[in-house]
């Protein structure tokens, strides 16, 4: 299993400017209500938060209430007291579920931000071993990047085994610098719809570092097996992401710079033009 290996020149190089920028604010979260830009933008969650008020108060009455009531010396009226407030307040509680229900089976979110997401995750993942090594993250995404049509769990396959190869051959005190954006093309040329089997745009994602002195040569070599065991097993992690990642119409390239044995590793998400939205978990 070959990659594409090249020999990379600062002009060149997507990240070579990348610490001379100020780092953009990354977007706070993958989801994006549908009804953003509509009249109900602010009603939703509105009600939402005064519902969970609500219930919040209603549990600080329940308490209160059947505290004075304990304190009454007839035993009947305590009995019929301490149901009398635990129905009424489960009614009222049932009814709020009920319209806390209605609310989220109406407002679909949209996926969005999810590369971001979960490369953030994994990195908090890897704190210990990080700092371990005094390693840096530098990270820059794109505002509101698309969604790709891979999996997430499959994103998170390829993600994180790029990022443990990086880990592994960066060298200490390093830094590991990230690049998020993406490549929209539409759907058209002079007037002419394009094919839908053809590519319409990526997200790419590309990983720098500077790796070991000591570390063997590129992969192609590596998959000769004239490089050592260590540097075998790195690689295979690549090789397994790559795999992933070409099933589902993506690519991945190795470059090098041998001089400075510095590294990018560039992941391409062939995106998703659909919406793909989910609803917030019911309570029953």
């Amino acid at each position: 299993m070959e990659y594409e290996v090249l020999e990379t020149q600062n002009k060149n190089d997507p990240l070579s400017l990348f610490l001379t920028e100020e780092e953009k604010k990354p977007p706070e979260s993958k989801e994006k209500n549908l009804t953003e830009g509509q009249k109900d933008t602010f009603l939703m969650p509105f009600l939402t938060e005064m519902i969970h008020f609500i219930k919040g108060n209603l549990a600080s009455i329940k308490n209160t209430a059947l505290l004075a009531i304990d304190k009454a010396e007839d035993l009947e009226f305590k009995r019929y007291s301490h149901r009398a407030v635990t129905e009424d307040i489960k009614r009222i509680d049932s009814v709020l579920n009920t319209l806390l229900n209605y609310i989220n089976i109406n407002t679909p979110i949209v996926k969005s931000n999810t590369l971001y997401v979960i490369f953030e995750e994994i990195v908090e993942a890897n704190e210990k071993q990080l700092r371990n090594k005094k390693i840096k993250v530098l990270k820059k995404y794109e505002k509101d990047l698309p969604e790709t049509y891979i999996h997430d769990e499959q994103i998170r396959f390829i993600l994180n085994s790029v990022f443990q190869y990086a880990v592994l051959s960066v060298s200490a005190e390093g830094t590991i610098e990230v690049l998020i954006k993406s490549f929209d093309f539409p759907n058209e040329a002079n007037g002419k719809t394009i094919s839908p089997k053809r590519n319409e745009g990526f997200i790419e994602a590309i990983i720098g570092f500077v790796g070991d002195k000591k570390q063997a040569k590129p992969l192609e070599v590596l998959s000769e097996g004239q490089a050592a065991q260590k540097e075998e097993t790195n690689h295979l992690i690549l090789q397994l992401a790559r795999d992933i990642l070409q099933k589902n119409r993506g690519t991945m390239a190795f470059e090098m710079d041998e001089k400075k044995s510095r590294a990018l590793i560039t992941l391409r998400f062939p995106i998703d033009r659909r919406k793909v939205v989910y609803y917030e978990p019911i309570s029953i």
